[in-house]
């Protein structure tokens, strides 16, 4: 399988810095509408057998263009949600935030029993992201998801637990794996789409 990962366009949420990880969640600003724009020309060149998106508006409302210029009729999987913020959804204070982001750390450095209070533990979330995956048939496949997920999948696919860790996507960042023989590989990682024409691929 190739996989084309996409984070979903800017939402109301995110200029609010909202922990909103909840379905159905916020729409798309005008700004994000255009990221999703910019993301499919991005893609136009590349094969896609299909879309997944979450249960969540904002990814479909990402995927809808370059669903639009392909003809596909993108999946809807909520295994592939956000990491759900528990007690803290909808939270905007930046302790809060924080924590949030310290569980997901953690979990990339390999305590999966993590937990986020009324939440999900690190096994939960790689196993039902990896589950959605591992039962898409297309041999090249865009996922559009979520910011926290994404970093954190991708870091623990590739072996990257306590070492050098892949950045956390801007909207509409995206990157680019191919798994061989069951193991996954990175080909790509532009998580800053819109401020750097081949952005690092790791945290600063």
């Amino acid at each position: 399988m190739r996989l084309y990962i996409a984070r979903h366009g800017e939402t109301t949420a995110n200029v609010s810095r909202a922990l909103d990880t909840a379905a159905p969640g916020a729409d798309l600003t005008d700004r994000g509408h255009e990221q999703a724009k910019g993301l499919a020309s991005r893609l136009a060149s590349h094969h896609l057998d299909g879309i997944l998106v979450s249960n969540l508006v904002r990814t479909h409302q990402t995927a809808a263009p370059t669903a639009t210029m392909r003809s596909l009729a993108p999946r809807v999987d909520p295994r592939i949600a956000e990491v759900q913020a528990g007690d803290w959804e909808m939270s905007t204070d930046m302790d809060t935030l924080m924590a949030y982001f310290k569980v997901a750390m953690g979990w990339m450095a390999g305590d999966y029993d993590l937990r986020i209070p009324g939440g999900e533990s690190g096994h939960d979330v790689v196993e039902r992201f990896n589950a959605a995956l591992d039962e898409s048939e297309e041999e090249s496949l865009l996922v559009v998801s979520h910011g926290t997920i994404i970093q954190v999948w991708a870091n623990i696919a590739l072996g990257h637990e306590g070492g050098r860790t892949l950045a956390h996507f801007q909207n509409c960042g995206t990157g680019i794996l191919e798994r061989v023989g069951g193991r996954w590989n990175l080909i790509d990682w532009n998580h800053r789409p819109d401020v750097l024409p081949e952005a690092s691929r790791y945290v600063d």
